[in-house]
Order: C-alpha cells, then sequence, then structure tokens
C-alpha cells in the first residue's frame, strides 16, 4: 500500500470537508499527531476505526486503499486490486499469533528435516528473538532521536521530542535501550537525569509546553501513582513515549513502542516498575489487545 498517497487523500478529504486535524481527532478519539502522522504518511490508520474514518470523509474502503476517488465503472477493478493488497499485508503481519495457529495444520505436516535445518540457521544467526541492551550513555544518540542509526530510526512513527537530544552534559544516573525485532521492530528505553534546580525548572518548562496527549485506557493505563506526568507522546496502537517526575530535580524518560497491541520484549525484566504507568498492560493476552481484535 502506498501510504504517503493515502495520507495525502485523508488531508485532501479532511480538507474538501472543512474538518481540522483537531475535530478529526476528536471524533476518531485519537489524539492530533495521529491525524498527522497518517497525513504525512509516517503511519496507518488502526483497523478498528477505519471505517468510521471513511463515514465521516465520506470515502468507502476502497478509495481508502487506493488513496483517491473511485468512479463507479473502476470499482470492480479497484476492489479485486485491494483485495490483493490486503492478502498481502495480511502475510506480512507474521507476529499475530492468531496467524500461526490458523496454520497449525499445515506447520503440523513440516519435515523433521526441516526443522532440524531452521533450528541450524537460527543457532547460527544467534537466535531471532534475542533482546539487544544498550546502556553505554555514549551511544545514547545512536539509538535516541532523528540521529539514531538503522534499525533506531523511524520507530513506528512515533516522537522522541520528549527526550533530550543529548546527554553528554547532563547528569544521567541510569539509561537503558532494549531493542527486539521479532518480527516486527520494539522498542523499550528509559533515561534517568539528575537536575540543578535551575536546569530543572527549564526543562519541566519544555516539557510542559511539549503536552500531554489522552492515554487514559490504552493497554489499560489509568494514570501515575508514584511520579508526576510531564509530557506524553500516546498512540493507541504503537505505545507510548513519555516523562515523569518525583518533584525533586529527577526527571525520568520511557518510552514502550512496539505494534500488534502487545510487546514481545519482557518489559517486566527491563524496567523499574515503578516508571510505568499504573494498569500498564501489554502482555501477550492483555484485555485491551483481546477488545480491540474484536472491534
Amino acid at each position: 500500500m502506498n501510504q504517503e498517497k493515502i495520507g495525502n487523500f485523508i488531508a485532501k478529504c479532511r480538507k474538501d470537508k472543512n474538518i481540522t486535524q483537531e475535530q478529526l481527532a476528536e471524533k476518531l478519539g485519537v489524539s492530533n499527531k495521529s491525524i498527522s502522522r497518517w497525513e504525512n504518511g509516517k503511519n496507518m490508520p488502526d483497523y478498528s476505526i477505519l471505517k468510521e474514518l471513511c463515514n465521516t470523509l465520506d470515502i468507502d474502503v476502497n478509495e481508502f486503499l487506493s488513496g483517491e476517488k473511485i468512479e463507479k465503472n473502476e470499482i470492480q477493478t479497484h476492489s479485486i486490486e485491494n483485495l490483493d493488497l490486503i492478502l498481502k499485508e495480511y502475510y506480512k503481519m507474521k507476529k499475530q499469533r492468531n496467524i500461526f495457529k490458523s496454520i497449525s495444520i499445515i506447520i503440523g505436516i513440516i519435515t523433521i528435516s526441516l526443522i532440524i535445518g531452521f533450528s541450524c540457521i537460527f543457532l547460527l544467526m544467534g537466535g531471532l528473538n534475542t533482546d539487544k541492551i544498550i546502556t553505554d550513555t555514549n551511544k545514547y544518540q545512536e539509538v535516541i532521536g532523528v540521529d539514531a542509526n538503522n534499525n533506531y530510526k523511524n520507530k513506528w512513527g512515533m516522537s522522541e521530542e520528549i527526550f533530550p537530544k543529548a546527554i553528554d552534559k547532563l547528569n544521567v544516573k541510569d539509561f537503558k535501550m532494549v531493542y527486539l525485532d521479532a518480527w516486527d521492530k520494539q522498542y523499550l528505553s528509559y533515561l534517568v537525569v539528575d537536575y540543578s534546580k535551575d536546569e530543572y525548572e527549564k526543562e519541566v518548562e519544555r516539557l510542559n509546553k511539549y503536552g500531554i496527549e489522552n492515554y487514559i485506557g490504552y493497554y489499560g493505563v489509568t494514570g501515575f501513582t508514584n511520579y508526576k506526568l510531564l509530557a506524553m507522546e500516546s498512540d493507541s496502537y504503537q505505545g507510548f513515549v513519555y516523562a515523569i517526575t518525583d518533584g525533586n530535580n529527577r526527571i525520568i524518560y520511557v518510552e514502550m513502542i512496539f505494534c500488534n497491541y502487545f510487546m514481545d520484549i519482557k518489559y517486566n525484566e527491563h524496567i523499574p516498575h515503578e516508571y510505568l504507568p499504573d494498569g500498564f498492560d501489554a502482555t501477550e493476552n492483555n484485555a485491551y489487545r483481546i477488545k480491540m481484535m474484536k472491534d
């Protein structure tokens, strides 16, 4: 699918309807930045709100997937093309556990020799599902921000502006980045900084200007008890980037970015529980995922 073309189409249809990004976001129950990501082609709307989005923009799903208005005499052709696109996207979603379960019969007929062959390959590769953990602060800008290297760029369209651009002059007390590519890339990182009084006030001011996107209810989150939330970048599908403070010159920056409504990263083993939002559950069978998959 051409995400850039679809994004431009969403923007055009929204403007034709004289709807602002804020109004569309409010109607769909998403953040303004989610609308911006769609229109910039960085991300796609979740399937659970696709029907409502199309109804609001007065288009049908075929037109959405095509990224353009379709004449009546071309509907059948575009339907076939879009069905083919959907099937291709479906088979790309290897991470979806229910897909693997649905082909258990096929798996059952795979020969022992083939299984052994793949096992050898995985052993040579060092294992597909191995977390890559970075705690060296000298590598911070290689894995966080717009100048990050390779696999650490473009984290599913989520912004990392909440995090400091550089930390070489900061009093860093703890840092960890966990990267996992278990079919789809996932990221978990946190940075703990103790500021001087003046530096703390300036950083709090910067974060307050960034703002707090709606996040309540996503993955069971109810808020924060142990810390005060200063800034939040959230997405009902991709996760969270946020900053919290103890009110005593310490700020903790956290990001948990993933997809398909759950994390393969065992986050409870990598991040202090107190840094997580209250109620957060991104395990495979979390209630939020079950609900969204049913809707």
